[in-house]
């Protein structure tokens, strides 16, 4: 779990560097700098259009549907806070995340990852094993006593 986040806190800065330094030298300075303004502009609005649209969907769901729409909505979150981070990387997923199509094909792919991680987890915990039924091994004068105390806290 820690390479998680060496990957998204070091990994993901880096690349989107090389990714900026290569997009600088292909087109240039100030058509990179256009383009990430650009990208942060469209994908604000497409994330608020969107976003606007499952607060509607998140309102109107019922309790069988409410978690699928509150995923939506997290996801729509997830990808404007991407969009507005600069970076070609980042704006890639983040528009993958507002963009309605491309959203459900990443809730697909959570689910899936989801119910195999859950199935990981429960087969993990099941414990085999024998029982037998024994029968009350205290004495007759045992149960006649734990009688009486039974009764006299009745009354």
């Amino acid at each position: 779990m820690p390479w998680i986040f060496f990957l998204l806190f070091v990994g993901v800065p880096i690349a989107e560097i090389a990714v900026l330094i290569s997009a600088g030298e292909a087109i240039g300075l100030w058509p990179t700098i256009f383009l990430i303004i650009l990208t942060a502009g469209v994908g604000a609005s497409l994330a608020r259009a969107e976003g606007r649209a499952a607060i509607q969907r998140l309102a109107a769901a019922n309790s069988a549907n409410a978690a699928l729409a509150l995923a939506d909505a997290a996801a729509i979150f997830i990808g404007a806070i991407l969009l507005l981070t600069p970076g070609f990387i980042t704006d890639a997923l983040g528009l993958s995340l507002v963009f309605r199509p491309t959203r459900l094909l990443w809730a697909h792919v959570f689910v899936r990852f989801w119910q195999r991680r859950r199935s990981d987890k429960f087969e993990e915990t099941i414990i085999e094993g024998d029982f037998s039924e024994k029968s009350d091994q205290r004495s007759a004068a045992d149960r006649n006593s734990h009688q009486l105390l039974k009764n006299s806290d009745d009354q």
